[in-house]
This record gives C-alpha cells, sequence and structure tokens, in this order.
C-alpha cells in the first residue's frame, strides 16, 4: 500500500510543477500551502500520511514503506533547498541563511502541524495557523 501511496508533499510538488511563478520565495509558500491543503482536504492524502507516520511500525518487514517515505521527504526538502538557495542568488534571501537548515526548519514546521491536527483535528486550523506560521517563519528568514 505504502509503496503506491501519494504523500501530500509529492502531491503538491505535481501542483507546484503545474503552476509557474518567478518568485522562488511565493513558490516556496504555495507549496508549503499546497501540503497542508492536501492533508485537510484529501481524506485519502490525510490517511496516507497518518498511516505513514502515526500507524507504521517499521520493522525489517516493511522497511521498504520507511525508504518510500524517506525518498519522500528527501526529495521534497531537496526541491526546498534549491528554491531556498535561487531566493539567496536573486537577492529574496540574505546570504546568511543556509538553505539546508531552512528546509530542514520548514519540513519540521508542517510535519510537527499536520501530526498535531491530524492527532486532535479540532485544536487548530490547519491551513489557517498553517499559514501564518509559514508567513512569520520566511519574514524572519527575510529579516536576517
Amino acid at each position: 500500500m505504502m509503496q503506491r501511496a501519494t504523500m501530500p508533499m509529492d502531491a503538491a510538488v505535481k501542483l507546484a510543477g503545474e503552476r509557474a511563478d518567478t518568485d522562488p520565495l511565493q513558490s516556496l509558500r504555495n507549496e508549503m500551502l499546497a501540503v497542508l491543503q492536501i492533508v485537510e482536504g484529501d481524506e485519502k492524502a490525510r490517511r496516507v500520511f497518518e498511516i505513514a507516520t502515526l500507524k507504521t511500525e517499521f520493522t525489517d518487514e516493511v522497511d521498504s514503506a520507511r525508504a518510500h517515505k524517506r525518498e519522500s521527504v528527501a526529495r521534497w526538502r531537496g526541491r526546498l533547498q534549491e528554491q531556498f538557495t535561487q531566493a539567496m542568488a536573486d537577492g529574496t534571501l540574505p546570504a546568511t541563511v543556509d538553505p539546508r537548515k531552512a528546509s530542514m526548519s520548514v519540513w519540521v514546521m508542517l510535519d510537527g502541524l499536520i501530526r498535531n491536527w491530524i492527532f486532535e483535528p479540532g485544536a487548530f486550523e490547519l491551513v489557517d495557523l498553517g499559514a501564518e506560521l509559514i508567513d512569520t517563519y520566511m519574514a524572519g528568514l527575510r529579516a536576517r
């Protein structure tokens, strides 16, 4: 099942590929919000994320599921890192930003948001709170 499943990050990358954004930070924001919108609005994607992150015991028998998830996350973080690098190259972000650390921070933020929302969906609005956190994070990067 996990090998056939599409993680929300993969779906967001596909959507981002269909959009033409010249501003790498706007592209990043759109992609991050797309992940949250997919999780909130697509029950199948939400279940895949929930099973892959909260309900799978990664034993030797399901090591391929772990590898699939790891590859998906690595592809997405690599894409984010490229976009942060591009934003630095075009002067949108200062040279003090470490693209690898910035992409890891985005992953940790979104993963935590999604996990907590899946655990208790009524606690907050995923997309609304996510948009605020993303905007705050991006403003902090610009101010460095």
